[in-house]
């Protein structure tokens, strides 16, 4: 838009001074792209930050000891890559993350393929998920605690709403989605 309005002045304004237009262009086509690797690197950042402060507090410490001991790289929603723990419980890989629309929220996520069902089937058993606040998408389940109002729990509540999810998710019909671990080379 800024390039458009430059290039009418500078085509029907005898006025307009070409050093105008070029210091224009450059300035929109040097600024705009830093200013928005600039918000997107700064939403990594917050992203992290409240992902670690969660990570922080019991029992989300102790996700090791429930079997999130893999790292794997996951895109965020500006397609930036950053590292999020899985590991396996009830033989299906789940993925721990948080949203950053929702940072006090723990998300844990089982990727599959449920696009096969047919429309009425997906939309009656998301229906059905939501009563267990699991969403259902057609890239698989997430599982949200609220880390901020659920009263304090252990480590063992939490690995059995972890199993809990997963006995949920395998009664269903979906494909798994396999991880795989992030390599440090």
């Amino acid at each position: 838009m800024i390039l458009g309005f430059s290039m009418y002045y500078f085509f029907f304004q005898e006025e307009l001074k070409k050093e105008l237009f070029i210091s224009v262009a450059l300035l929109s086509s040097i600024l705009f792209p830093l200013f928005t690797i600039l918000v997107w690197t700064y939403d990594w950042f917050r992203k992290r930050k409240h992902k670690q402060r969660i990570l922080s507090t019991k029992p989300f410490s102790d996700l090791e000891k429930i079997g999130f001991t893999n790292k794997t790289t996951r895109a965020n929603h500006n397609s930036l890559l950053d590292f999020v723990h899985f590991g396996q419980i009830n033989e299906c890989e789940i993925v721990f993350d948080i949203d950053i629309k929702r940072p006090k929220i723990a998300e844990f996520q089982i990727y599959g393929r449920t696009w096969d069902l047919e429309n009425a089937e997906f939309l009656q058993k998301s229906k059905e998920l939501k009563s267990h606040n699991i969403d259902f998408n057609p890239l698989g389940f997430k599982k949200y605690i609220d880390t901020k109002t659920k009263k304090p729990f252990s480590t063992q509540e939490l690995e059995k709403v972890l199993i809990e999810f997963t006995h949920i998710v395998k009664k269903l019909k979906y494909k798994p989605i396999p991880l795989k671990e992030w390599e440090n080379k």
